[in-house]
């Protein structure tokens, strides 16, 4: 396997959702994750909090700290899920077992705030829309510059997937997007789609996965990857399912296994068609605007291919 960071310790904000289910495998199995903090997004914020606990159960860490966010965009709008890929309870055709705890606390913003305070230097893996990370920033400005990186699951340079330009986490909360791309971190990523769709874990790797963890704890990462997959083939031309999020724990993790150009990034606002589109100046001026973010270009695919099956192979073990 290659070789990896020191294993950095994150926050990871998420809303699972099924490519968030192999994110957090991957931040267990990868990272010293100090906790989970959830949002609404992919489905309600009731779902996506039962998901990452229930998770954790499964992976073997049934006391990883997880703190329920914010539920409804800063527009506080209603419309935005995404049930038709991820299900009604955001595990497609799966129900996972009931979470052998509740979450450790209801207040995820104040949770990051305090935590961030406290310990200077972890990494903000993100997920979902930016709603809790952007009030935490309007609440507490002073953690901002705590962090040593935001990686973000969101946005794209060439298009999205919820509208023609905007990807689903932008476009569920644009405000909170543009909040957080304004903050001034000098070490904000954005993994967007032009990238995530590089990696694609098709029907013989899914295949392949099963064999593997059959009669494990891991096996409903099967049914979940299944699931998945075959919803993405019936709902789009990618040619395998596309685990977004887990791209954004293996830039922290891993981070040669991807590469990117810093850039400036502007989410458009306006409502039309365009809201939420996260614009990347990529012309070649003399004199450009302030790059605002990293954005990801390239990922090696069959590298992280090998990377998430082996997470999802051997639970508990740092490979």
């Amino acid at each position: 396997m290659t070789s990896q960071t020191p294993r950095p310790r994150i926050i990871l904000d998420c809303d699972p959702g099924l490519d968030d289910a192999v994110a957090i495998a991957l931040a267990v199995r990868h990272a010293d994750t100090v906790g989970i903090t959830t949002v609404g997004g992919n489905v309600g914020l009731e779902h996506t909090t039962a998901n990452a606990l229930a998770l954790c159960d499964i992976l073997g860490v049934p006391d990883l700290p997880v703190h329920a966010g914010h539920d409804l965009p800063l527009s506080g709008s209603l419309e935005h899920r995404a049930t038709e890929y991820h299900g009604r309870y955001g595990t497609g055709s799966v129900r996972l077992a009931e979470p052998s705890r509740p979450p450790a606390s209801e207040d995820a913003v104040g949770w990051i705030i305090e935590t961030v305070r406290a310990e200077e230097g972890i990494a903000l893996v993100a997920t979902g829309p930016l709603t809790n990370i952007a009030l935490a920033f309007q609440k507490a400005p002073d953690i901002i510059e705590k962090f040593s990186q935001i990686s973000w699951m969101g946005g794209s340079s060439n298009g999205g997937n919820t509208t023609p330009g905007a990807e689903f986490n932008s476009w569920v909360d644009p405000e909170a997007a543009a909040m957080v791309f304004g903050a001034g971190h000098p070490n904000l990523v954005m993994v967007g789609l032009n990238v995530t769709h590089t990696v694609l874990l098709d029907r013989p790797w899914i295949d392949d996965l099963r064999r593997r963890i059959q009669g494990t704890a891991t096996e409903v990462f099967a049914d979940l990857l299944d699931y998945y997959e075959i919803r993405q083939r019936e709902m789009t031309t990618l040619a395998g399912a596309a685990v977004h999020d887990a791209l954004a724990v293996i830039h922290v993790t891993h981070p040669r296994l991807l590469a990117g150009t810093r850039r400036p990034v502007e989410v458009v606002l306006s409502n039309g068609p365009a809201r939420g589109m996260t614009l990347v100046d990529l012309r070649p001026m003399r004199n450009p605007t302030p790059a605002n973010a990293t954005v990801i270009e390239w990922a090696d695919a069959s590298v992280i291919q090998d990377l998430i099956g082996q997470a999802l192979t051997v639970p508990g073990a740092d490979l």
